[in-house]
């Protein structure tokens, strides 16, 4: 009896905490401008061109992120410039990322029927998740798709009967999320939708061998599949259309032959891992041997960091070994395809491009921490099999990763609201002095301070009462003739 009440008590307080720390985060997310490089650069000037916050007569990218507003997948973009419109401010934008989570709680609860407190505590001990939370990076949300997407996937090869519309309807959100949100991601939903459509062709296959399946059902299955199709790989299609490149604006080269592109895929190799291969590079990130202080992107000054880590290294080992353990005991179908699951993801993440930057494959460690918390949760429903493994003693272990995540990150804290406003981030890092000598209707070219360029742009600063025209560029030969302005650089952060 009084053990049943403690783990009652135990339970009432991580839910607590979970709605604590979500409610801090939503509030954060509402108040807080993102201080971030890229949202910046371009996640929120693509957002504002968009909705016609701030239209392209208005404000003019660098040439090279005029391509990538063409090429790349803008549909996280277009939520951020939705909530922006809806809520009249900029920091509304972060909710895209916040709210991709909060869906992906009800996710696994709904599919998998994990408590929403312990996936809150568990998924956001892990710092990247922790951080782009509250952010206008775009990774969270896609990569909270793709992790659908692949449990969906898992789900279809563990339980019978659960081809149903609902489920392929979600299917088909989740793989058409990812695929128009992060371009990274293409190549990882198409693998994952093959191994959908084996599935498919396999129970199709068995039906029409037990004459279950009538032909008129096949003709309308075949169309319905090649539509969602197009609208899932909308992004790549396009780019093919227009410019004979899916992944345009980067460079691509296939057989030989280099097509058509305008930027070079990045390098932000660390100096001691520039020789070794990607799965190296991918496993010293994961367990953090040597990586950069957690932040959004994980740069650092040290060459030798940059880029590397994001995961918690410790918490990484935590679920692997758990999760090991957990298969290694209950053997059964579902933890046999978890293995291969987990086996299948690591090595696509770690043969990915840039597969060390962690921040664009959170997939993998989102799906193992939910496969985990799965198993947990299953195991507890089932003959007691593994004793001290429960929801609750899961959670009392997660809470205090999470805390110490939380103790480690405060410069900002990406839980708890700074109050930092827009004022605030326009007075940190424009020129007023040389604002008020920009003229009505005056075309202009802000020289070289990425990413706050954007902040000259008219709509900003309404004390003036008219609007003029800012082009963004890093070389004054890029002004044609507009008028130069060079302001003292104001450090981002």
């Amino acid at each position: 009896m009084r053990l049943k009440m403690k783990k009652m008590d135990i339970k009432h307080l991580l839910n607590l905490a979970a709605i604590i720390v979500i409610l801090s985060m939503f509030f954060k997310s509402l108040i807080d401008v993102d201080r971030s490089y890229d949202s910046w650069w371009y996640h929120l000037p693509f957002a504002a061109r968009i909705w016609g916050i701030v239209p392209v007569t208005s404000y003019a990218f660098q040439d090279f992120l005029e391509a990538r507003y063409h090429g790349f997948p803008l549909l996280a973009q277009f939520l951020q410039g939705f909530f922006w419109v809806v809520f009249q401010r900029v920091q509304a934008a972060n909710l895209v990322s916040f709210l991709s989570l909060i869906i992906y709680f009800y996710f696994l609860k709904f599919y998998f029927c994990i408590p929403l407190y312990l996936s809150a505590i568990a998924l956001l001990a892990v710092p990247l998740i922790q951080i782009h939370a509250t952010s206008c990076y775009v990774d969270l949300p896609a990569n909270v798709c793709l992790s659908i997407l692949i449990l969906m996937t898992y789900l279809l090869y563990t339980q019978k009967n659960f081809l149903t519309k609902r489920n392929l309807f979600v299917i088909f959100l989740a793989a058409s999320g990812t695929a128009n949100i992060k371009m990274q991601l293409i190549p990882v939903v198409f693998l994952i939708l093959c191994a959908i459509g084996f599935k498919l062709i396999w129970l199709c296959f068995k039906q029409i061998q037990a004459k279950t399946i009538q032909s008129k059902r096949l003709l309308t299955i075949v169309p319905t599949i090649l539509l969602a199709g197009l609208l899932i790989f909308a992004s790549p299609i396009k780019n093919i259309v227009f410019y004979g490149n899916p992944f345009y604006p980067l460079r691509i080269e296939i057989m030989g032959i280099v097509l058509n592109h305008k930027e070079a895929l990045p390098k932000d190799t660390p100096d001691y891992l520039k020789n070794a291969s990607k799965p190296q590079r991918w496993a010293y990130s994961v367990l953090e041997i040597n990586s950069a202080p957690w932040s959004i992107d994980q740069g650092s000054k040290n060459p030798s960091q940059h880029r590397m880590g994001g995961f918690f290294g410790a918490y990484v080992i935590f679920n692997l070994l758990l999760f090991s353990y957990i298969c290694y005991r209950y053997r059964r179908r579902e933890t046999l395809i978890a293995v291969i699951l987990v086996i299948i993801m690591s090595l696509v993440a770690a043969f990915m491009p840039q597969s060390h930057e962690l921040r664009y494959y959170m997939f993998w460690m989102i799906s193992l921490v939910s496969l985990n918390l799965y198993l947990v949760s299953h195991v507890e429903r089932s003959p007691k099999i593994l004793k001290w493994i429960d929801s609750k003693n899961l959670g009392a272990i997660c809470i205090l990763f999470l805390a110490l995540v939380m103790f480690q990150i405060r410069n900002p804290s990406a839980v708890k609201p700074t109050f930092y406003t827009f004022e605030k981030h326009l007075e940190r890092h424009v020129d007023f002095e040389l604002v008020k000598n920009i003229s009505p209707g005056q075309q202009v070219c802000i020289i070289s301070v990425t990413p706050n360029d954007f902040l000259y742009a008219s709509k900003f600063h309404p004390q003036l009462n008219y609007s003029y025209s800012v082009k963004a560029t890093d070389y004054q030969s890029e002004c044609g003739t507009r008028k130069a302005f060079k302001p003292d650089y104001r450090p981002w952060l």
